[in-house]
């Protein structure tokens, strides 16, 4: 969310920012003019005295920025005094004192007040919209994510989906090719139970633990479980050769001790292993578990068959 508490804090902070650079304007102003104001009144003075001395320093003269410098410069002399300079420059001077440098001052002060705010407020504005233009975006990331995770996500199991598998198993099939190593798959299929006192939620809590289980038997970064079909899952499990009956057998036997409705549950497990060849694909590798799965089917369930490609037995050498 937008965070409120910064913006709080910077509307009790510029207020006062903008009065400080505004007396700063004005002060600087005021300075400049009225210093402006008395050289004019400087050069006025000296038009008025210098046809009354005879020996002037004219470079001292020059430098003079005030009256009472122009007065050590000028005097005293004989044709003019002290007193007489001062009555013939005071009048003169202050006729060059008028509202002119608080007129400027306090319309610079104020115009910089107004124009540094409206900077400030569209900096705010602008940082406002910056966060707010940030949480979207980040909502948006999320929503996105969301949306990626429900499209490759089964909602019953928690699997990547079968669309998400048949994209893995093709991406699988061509780095095995690539990085010369064997790629394994197993199909399991949940066993038809004919049992009068099953419940109508019977279908759905075998898939469940069947999906559970098949979480936990897989632990390298590179295994794949899915939701294949209806009641059958698969495990794409690169790099593996002999290792993949051990645990369809281990897995046949952590279903078996899966009860509901007192009824013990089974299934049946293909597993075609291939190594890497130019006959490696994900059509061939499918066909091929689905084969051994039928096999293990029509022999009465609950058990194991397997295809598997020894690593001398090159199909298809390059």
């Amino acid at each position: 969310m937008v965070d409120t508490s910064l913006q709080k804090k910077d509307s009790k902070v510029q207020p006062a920012l903008l009065i400080i650079a505004a007396l700063m304007v004005f002060s600087a102003l005021y300075v400049g003019v009225r210093s402006y104001e008395e050289r004019v009144a400087v050069q006025a003075v000296r038009l008025a005295v210098e046809h009354r001395v005879d020996e002037v320093d004219y470079e001292l003269v020059g430098k003079a920025k005030g009256i009472d410098e122009l007065w050590s410069a000028y005097g005293p002399q004989q044709e003019l005094t002290e007193s007489d300079f001062y009555s013939l420059a005071d009048p003169i001077v202050d006729s060059h004192h008028t509202f002119l440098p608080l007129f400027i001052s306090l319309m610079g002060g104020g115009l910089s007040f107004v124009m540094l705010g409206m900077a400030m407020s569209l900096s705010g504005r602008s940082k406002e919209y910056h966060q707010i233009i940030e949480h979207k975006n980040q909502e948006l990331k999320r929503h996105k994510q969301k949306l990626d995770q429900a499209s490759i996500i089964d909602d019953e199991t928690g699997l990547i989906n079968r669309r998400y598998f048949d994209t893995q198993l093709n991406t699988e099939c061509r780095r095995a090719v690539r990085e010369f190593s064997p790629l394994t798959l197993l199909l399991i299929e949940i066993d038809p139970v004919e049992n009068e006192h099953i419940t109508e939620s019977f279908p759905a809590e075998c898939v469940a633990h069947i999906s559970d289980l098949l979480k936990t038997a897989i632990s390298r970064p590179g295994d794949v479980a899915a939701r294949f079909d209806q009641r059958s899952f698969a495990l794409l499990l690169p790099a593996t050769n002999e290792q993949s009956p051990v645990l369809a057998d281990r897995l046949c036997e952590q279903a078996r001790e899966i009860e509901l409705s007192e009824q013990n549950l089974s299934i049946s497990i293909g597993i075609c292993t291939m190594q890497p060849s130019a006959l490696l694909s994900s059509k061939t590798i499918l066909l091929t578990t689905q084969k051994a799965l039928e096999k293990a089917r029509k022999q009465g369930g609950d058990q194991v068959c397997s295809d598997t490609e020894a690593p001398r037995d090159f199909p298809v050498t390059y």
